[in-house]
């Protein structure tokens, strides 16, 4: 796929695309207070999950009434959709948090759980899921998660700054703080769980994004000389168009097995590829309509860089 023929004024328009990008951005943190939070595995919380199937379809009060004659009132009741905008299943993931009850439950007090949701709703089968994590693990998990995020963000601040000035690695941060941003936003509209799986993709967004910007900003940086004859926004206009046909395909290429993953894996793994596509889509518009006008605003913004 290739553009040769086409000059698309990116960096003119540049108010567009930040617009576009805020509206995202806000729509998730709406989505992040509608939905009341992050849907955060039991990786995250502690405790206890079960995903149990019923004979017919139940609402959410129906089987909340039953944790709550158990004395759970504080469980976290998901339905298993299939649509967003359905009332009623006959599946459920039901967590009980490990740090309400000191520790997670029992089996004995499993199978109180099950006995009772049988006898008031039929349950079908097996259990779908049946996990159990200790709160000691999850708050080592969300330390190591946080630290792995902040030195991946660190590092490649410094790796940029080194490689080109820090003006490019203010801009490269701000596309990755960017594209995570719209991937927790999409998972907190959607109501997805955000797992392990989730974690290990956000950095391989982090990643994918930072490659995809660092090609259109060592183009620009070849083609910096020109800017007294061509205005640094014209430099920075030519460089992501010439690297254009690049991005595209390389997105392509790279969404064709992840997709292929979020319609045919297992659950784990279609976690792992939702976040995975939405963070390639995002890396990719990023790298062409956000990271490079905010180097050409950085640029304006700054005397000494006009100079």
């Amino acid at each position: 796929m290739r553009f040769r023929n086409f000059n698309f004024n990116f960096i003119g328009k540049r108010k567009i695309w930040f617009i576009i990008s805020l509206a995202v951005i806000i729509i998730g943190i709406a989505g992040f207070f509608l939905r009341g939070g992050f849907n955060l595995g039991i990786d995250f919380l502690g405790g206890s999950l079960i995903e149990v199937e019923f004979e017919k379809e139940v609402n959410v009060s129906e089987v909340r009434e039953v944790m709550d004659e158990l004395g759970y009132s504080s469980a976290i009741l998901q339905m298993v959709k299939t649509d967003l905008v359905q009332t009623e299943s006959n599946r459920f993931i039901i967590r009980i948090k490990a740090k309400e009850l000191g520790e997670p439950i029992s089996t004995e007090e499993k199978d109180q759980v099950l006995d009772l949701l049988d006898e008031r709703i039929g349950v079908v089968g097996e259990l779908l899921q049946d996990r159990t994590v200790d709160p000691g693990f999850s708050r080592v998990l969300i330390k190591n998660a946080l630290l792995a995020i902040g030195i991946s963000i660190a590092g490649i601040l410094i790796y940029v700054w080194i490689r080109f000035e820090f003006r490019f690695g203010a801009a490269a941060i701000l596309a990755l703080v960017h594209d995570v941003s719209v991937t927790l936003g999409i998972y907190a509209i959607l109501s997805r769980e955000i797992n392990t799986s989730t974690i290990a993709a956000i950095l391989t967004i982090i990643g994918y994004s930072l490659n995809d910007t660092i090609v259109v900003f060592d183009r620009v940086r070849e083609n910096t000389p020109l800017t007294g004859r061509l205005g640094y926004s014209r430099v920075v206009n030519d460089s992501v168009n010439i690297t254009l046909s690049r991005s595209i395909n390389t997105s392509i290429t790279t969404l064709f097995p992840v997709v292929l993953l979020l319609i045919l894996g297992t659950s784990a793994l279609k976690d792992f590829a939702l976040a995975l596509t939405i963070g390639i889509i995002s890396g990719t518009y990023s790298s062409i309509f956000f990271a490079s006008p905010i180097l050409v605003a950085w640029n304006n913004r700054f005397p000494k860089y006009k100079k």
